[in-house]
């Protein structure tokens, strides 16, 4: 399924030069395995340029599976 939306689960932080944003999500899954992909689409404040940010690939598997 496709998300979209501004801000990452509704804030749209800025980031200063130096400095990280972390957060936490879920999602829910039909499966014991599934992944995410995807891109953030970024403005700098300075120059109101926009830029992708690639999010790569990464699985996620419940953890009684990982045997």
């Amino acid at each position: 399924r496709k998300v979209e939306g501004e801000g990452v689960i509704g804030e749209q932080p800025i980031i200063e030069p130096g400095e990280t944003h972390q957060y936490s999500s879920s999602c829910d899954l039909n499966t014991d395995m599934g992944k995410m992909w995807g891109t953030y689409l970024m403005q700098r404040v300075n120059k109101g340029d926009k830029f992708r940010v690639n999010i790569p690939e990464f699985k996620m598997m419940v953890p009684h599976r990982l045997n």
